[in-house]
């Protein structure tokens, strides 16, 4: 207790200073007095009395220095002090302090709004109960080394039954649905779930009841609702449940509806949800397993369960699951696998523009205390230590970086929401519409300025540090200079930002290179005037191919009839689309290769298909109506087919055959190669199958429309005919071939424009501190320019010789800057699987922009120290 009120008495005489002052120098007075008398009753002089008084009391600075120290916290003391101070240098020189604050509030600024949409995304909890405890639990492929892997439903069972891990364990897959009602079936994302998923999850129903077992082993048709589903459908009326609701053809009644703001789906919420069928095919995966671990149970000791399972299960299954394991993961990271390494990336990329930053203000503080050297010599002159002007640094160092926390903070909130609505139009990442500044970014923000502080203030203590003070007290004022340390250090901070600056550069050239090639490739088809529509047919429709061929050839030739629609016809899998078929098949009079059979991605069309899209016929012909159910097999194939199967042969007239059909098709036409992946990737063999003749199983087909003029107007006509045909089948897609491939393209140019402005930031925020840097150098040494003119130097030499220590900073920095960019571009073939890494061209372009920059920036100060009066200079020396 008494350690306690002195440790309180001494708070408040640091937060009350001069609470006791009048005290103190009442009772040192009455010490000094008393200590006077006795040297005069010993026979001293008055003068000498007082001397010797005051030298046995140590000093009245020095005892009321103590007492203060005694009576106070000296660190908050000093730190109080020490602000004052930072603040009133700072207030001195307003033109340093807003170009400091400023440049940190850009780059911490950057960091603030990536993190708020890295938190969102990946650290926010997810909204269940204990969610942390929930895992999903992927197969994985040891001969291919797919990690994450979907599973079949025997082996969810088996994981379910023998595991000592997981409270709960439920798979779930994501489907479409086609729900009728209305003037068209509408198709909506839907999950089918395991009995159990819900409560292994720890979210029930809001209105209702959940799947039970009884329901899956009765093969109840039964659903659940969404909230907005619920809404929308049924005007979120309580008498909901007992509703039918007819989905896939078949009537299903609602058991309950989920809570607001409820989704599984990472992509796409879903509608509604679904009993899962039992499915007892091994080689069949398709599901994805959500657990929640028992207490006490770490995700270690459940990833060893699960290999122990995964094992057995081989054990007693190895023709299905030989290579088949188990993987563990933290729900909310397999939430967000898919963008995860993008988030990282760009963290990767503020965090540059961040140090870059740094170095900038680094060098302003090294630039700016050449003024105060003096200052800082006398402090240690008079007594304060190495480490009092170390604090009094980093406390300046610390004033600027919260300051430019602050800012930073204000200009995320600004443009996180912005990158959020930027990227919500391109991609399905989760959680992103949560984006916000929350307490989490605001610790965030508040720990980069700190940590920003101490690599501000670190460099700036060392080179103070290292200075000389009898030297810099009998320097001019005008010939100040930091030091040669000082130097040394701030041409390092300048080769640092350059070298981090060609980074960034390097990678943005790299995306920026791969979009204008992808945006300059041909196609390989027309897309202007073009119109794709995803129709995607009911159960009724897909077991007999006779049915399906009907519905699409009343649907070819009802939207033909509408006027400006000049030809239309089917495609399995539409260029651009990121899918495509490959099957095995054999040519004829020629022997298999080694694995026995030849490979290509194979696409069902209809007749006019390539005529439709202005796909180019190079040899034969392509489908007409001739080619009908009874006239002989026929098949289109690509140039990349013709010159893999048949190099420096004519193809028409070959044979291929299909298992299991053996039905020879010949090929009857060659067509021009159409980019069906991506712009970036290279066109594959391909063949085409006429969809009336005999071809593998394709339940669903897209219709794409060739129009005279712009097909936005037709779109109404369009849709009407092709609801004519049928009302029950739900119109999946409605996209013009424009809007088809400016998609393809949207990925790289998201990221190409997120690099690209952080790129041009962190090439501005270089240029500035190399002009900073050399302007300085040169005002130092105007005396050295004015004797070299006085000795004969033409203004073209000193010219040379500023723009040579400029220019070979910033060489020096290219130089180094290249070995990390080639790190950086392999980095980013995650994101963007066409970038090459490494490109020799990219990287002499950003070098070449990056030392253009660079000589700009070096030619102001070296023309102005170029136009240097020597007599001037010499007789202001």
């Amino acid at each position: 207790m008494r350690s306690l009120r002195a440790w309180l008495a001494r708070l408040a005489g640091s937060v009350v200073p001069g609470t006791h002052e009048a005290e103190l120098d009442a009772e040192l007075q009455s010490h000094l007095d008393m200590h006077i008398d006795d040297n005069l009753r010993a026979g001293m002089t008055p003068d000498e009395a007082r001397r010797q008084a005051l030298i046995r009391l140590g000093g009245l600075a020095q005892v009321r220095e103590n007492y203060r120290d005694r009576a106070g916290l000296p660190a908050l003391d000093h730190l109080v002090q020490d602000l004052r101070i930072g603040a009133r240098m700072l207030r001195r020189n307003p033109t340093f302090t807003g170009v400091a604050i400023l440049t940190l509030g850009l780059g911490i600024g950057a960091n603030a709004a990536i993190f708020s949409l890295f938190s969102a995304v990946l650290l926010r909890p997810l909204p269940y109960p204990d969610p942390d405890r929930l895992v999903l639990v992927w197969a994985t492929n040891t001969r291919t080394g797919d990690m994450e892997d979907v599973a079949s439903y025997p082996d969810v069972e088996d994981w379910r039954t023998l595991n000592k891990s997981f409270a709960g364990m439920a798979a779930f897959t994501t489907r479409s649905a086609t729900i009728a009602g209305g003037e068209q079936a509408e198709l909506v994302p839907a999950l089918q779930l395991m009995p159990g998923f819900f409560e292994t999850i720890g979210v029930g129903p809001a209105l209702g009841r959940a799947f039970t077992s009884e329901d899956q082993a009765a093969l109840s048709r039964v659903v659940l609702l969404s909230d907005s589903a619920w809404k929308r459908r049924f005007a979120g009326r309580n008498d909901v449940l007992g509703q039918t609701l007819r989905i896939n053809e078949a009537a299903h009644i609602v058991i309950g509806v989920m809570p607001a703001g409820f989704s599984v789906s990472p992509a796409e919420a879903e509608e509604i949800y679904m009993v899962l069928p039992r499915e007892m095919d091994r080689n069949h995966g398709y599901l994805r397993t959500v657990a929640r671990l028992r207490p006490q149970v770490s995700r270690a000791a459940a990833q060893e369960d699960m290999a122990r399972i995964a094992r057995q299960i081989a054990d007693q299954h190895p023709r299905s699951n030989r290579y088949v394991g188990a993987n563990v993961v933290p729900l909310v990271d397999a939430i967000a696998h898919d963008v995860k390494p993008g988030l990282l990336i760009c963290l990767g990329v503020v965090a540059i523009v961040l140090l870059i930053a740094c170095t900038n203000v680094a060098n302003l503080l090294l630039a700016r205390n050449a003024v105060r050297r003096k200052e800082l010599a006398l402090r240690t002159a008079l007594g304060a230590s190495r480490r009092r002007l170390t604090q009094q640094l980093l406390t300046e160092s610390l004033l600027i970086a919260l300051a430019g926390g602050a800012l930073g903070l204000l200009l995320a909130t600004w443009i996180a929401p912005l990158l959020a609505s930027m990227l919500a139009e391109h991609f399905a990442i989760p959680r992103l519409e949560a984006t916000r500044t929350d307490g989490l970014v605001l610790a965030f923000t508040l720990l980069v300025s700190l940590v920003t502080a101490l690599l501000i203030g670190g460099v700036h203590a060392l080179a103070v540090g290292s200075s000389n003070p009898s030297g810099s007290l009998r320097e001019s004022s005008r010939t100040t200079s930091a030091g040669a340390r000082g130097g040394r250090i701030r041409s390092l901070l300048v080769i640092t930002e350059t070298a981090l600056a060609l980074v960034l550069l390097a990678g943005a050239g790299a995306l920026l290179k791969t979009l204008l090639i992808m945006s300059s490739t041909a196609p390989g088809f027309t897309a202007s005037n073009g119109l794709a529509i995803g129709l995607r047919l009911p159960a009724s429709k897909t077991g007999s191919k006779q049915a399906r061929v009907t519905y699409y050839e009343a649907v070819m030739e009802s939207v033909g009839r509408v006027p400006g629609v000049t030809s239309a016809a089917l495609v399995s899998s539409l260029p651009l689309s990121g899918g495509s078929d490959s099957l095995g098949f054999h040519i004829a009079g020629r022997p298999d290769p080694e694995r026995g059979y030849f490979s290509a991605n194979f696409n069902i069309v209809s007749a006019g298909y390539f005529r439709t899209m202005g796909v180019p016929v190079r040899a034969g012909r392509e489908f007409t109506d001739r080619d009908s159910a009874a006239a002989a097999p026929s098949i289109v194939i690509n140039e990349s087919a013709a010159r893999r199967f048949w190099p420096g042969e004519e193809a028409l007239g070959r044979q291929i055959t299909v298992d299991p059909a053996k039905t020879p098709l010949t090929v009857v036409g060659v067509v021009g190669d159409v980019r069906q992946m991506s712009l970036g990737s290279a066109a594959r063999p391909e063949i085409y199958l006429n969809f009336v003749q005999p071809t593998p199983d394709w339940p669903h087909l897209t219709l794409v429309v060739r129009t005279a003029a712009d097909p936005a107007p037709l779109v109404p006509s369009i849709k009407a005919a092709v609801q004519s045909a049928d009302r029950g089948v739900p119109i999946d897609q409605m996209d013009t071939l424009d809007e088809v491939l400016a998609a393809s393209l949207a990925e790289p140019r998201v990221y190409t424009l997120l690099l690209g402005a952080f790129a041009g930031l962190a090439l501005a925020l270089a240029a500035v501190g190399l002009y900073g840097v050399v302007a300085y150098s040169a005002s130092q040494r105007t005396h050295e320019m004015g004797i070299r003119q006085a000795l004969g130097a033409a203004r073209g030499d000193i010219l040379r010789l500023v723009l040579r220590e400029g220019l070979l900073l910033s060489l020096t920095g290219t130089v180094i800057g290249l070995v990390g960019a080639v790190a950086v571009t392999r980095l980013l073939t995650s994101i963007v699987s066409t970038v090459e890494p490494g490109d020799p061209l990219t990287l002499v372009a950003v070098s070449a922009l990056l030392m253009g920059v660079a000589l700009g920036a070096t030619c102001l100060p070296a023309a102005r120290a170029s136009r240097v009066d020597p007599l001037v200079a010499l007789r202001y020396e």
